[in-house]
């Protein structure tokens, strides 16, 4: 599929005029980009930003799941199925974007691009400077295409990113989250920050990193060396500093996921973000209990059937995409 037509599929999405044959070639789309690695970038200059752009496509994809849910209920296992690869594809249309404004904005502001890495899959990419990120399952980044001349800035709007920073002492590395900052000159770190895990995480592999709370302007940047890591609770603030393996520092780029000493409650997510499951825990106390673990390769029954075990929980298969924990 060529640029300009998947550009107007994608707008004609957005309008609310897509036919369904029209909604079933993004679906193909999206299936063939993800099946082969690859991803299309579909350019929109209609809207001024991309957060109205990102906006816009999920209030309209709601819309067209509640309509489906309403028309088709009781939802089958087939139908939740399609549900959730066509609000994949639909994700796909706005995550992958580059979202360009040059004919209604200044030629000297810089285009933004934001990624977006879906379940299942992990993403690298090459930023302007020659430095490189890697993005998790479930993660998306902002950030953009050149780099202005004083300040190297990225925002991680959500999940999990590894960044291999080529040093500039003059022009700065940043790394923004909701709840903190990472400067760095020139360094390789992880940072951790999904929405749903309550707690950020910035662990540095090289070099050294300062790490500010956006809620705490005033203090000194928290300073980290090789093997450290610091833990930020969301909603408290409070800090922890460990010290942290090497095996156990962004295992997840080479499809690893090592997790020591975890609450249950962020290796479900792990296991979430890492098979493409939606996994409803009924016995909340269970989630406090903590575990280590590491994922390979093993079949998602497999890791199910030791955790049960372990932890003595009984769990089920909902449908096709939902598992339950009891």
């Amino acid at each position: 599929m060529n640029q300009e037509y998947l550009k107007i599929l994608a707008q004609k999405f957005l309008d609310g005029t897509a036919s369904e044959e029209e909604k079933q070639l993004l679906h193909s789309w999206y299936d063939k980009t993800t099946l082969s690695g690859e991803s299309e970038i579909v350019v929109s200059e209609n809207y001024e930003t991309e957060e109205q752009l990102k906006q816009s496509i999920l209030g309209r994809l709601k819309d067209s799941i509640a309509q489906n849910e309403a028309e088709q209920e009781p939802v089958s296992s087939g139908l939740f199925r399609r549900l959730g690869i066509w609000a994949a594809s639909a994700a796909a249309v706005i995550t992958l974007a580059i979202f360009a404004w040059h004919k209604t904005r200044p030629a000297s502001e810089s285009v933004m691009q934001l990624v977006h890495a879906p379940f299942g899959q992990t993403i690298s990419i090459q930023l302007s400077d020659g430095s490189k990120l890697w993005l998790n399952s479930g993660s998306t980044v902002r950030f953009p295409k050149i780099f202005t001349q004083k300040l190297r800035e990225i925002t991680l709007v959500n999940g999990q990113a590894f960044f291999d920073v080529v040093h500039e002492s003059k022009r700065p590395f940043v790394v923004r989250t909701k709840t903190l900052d990472v400067t760095v000159l020139g360094t390789s770190f992880d940072v951790k920050a999904y929405d749903n895990d309550g707690q950020s995480k910035v662990t540095v592999k090289s070099g050294k990193v300062g790490v500010s709370l956006h809620n705490q302007p005033g203090k000194p940047a928290v300073m980290l060396l090789p093997e450290k890591q610091i833990i930020v609770q969301n909603k408290k603030s409070e800090i922890k500093i460990s010290e942290i393996s090497p095996p156990a520092i962004a295992p997840w780029k080479d499809n690893r996921n090592v997790l020591e000493d975890e609450p249950l409650s962020e290796v479900f997510h792990a296991l979430e973000r890492k098979y493409n499951q939606h996994i409803v825990v009924e016995k909340k106390a269970l989630e406090e209990e903590k575990i280590s673990i590491t994922l390979d390769n093993q079949p998602l029954t497999d890791v199910l059937k030791v955790l049960s075990f372990s932890k003595k929980f009984n769990y089920s298969q909902l449908n096709d995409s939902t598992i339950v924990i009891r």
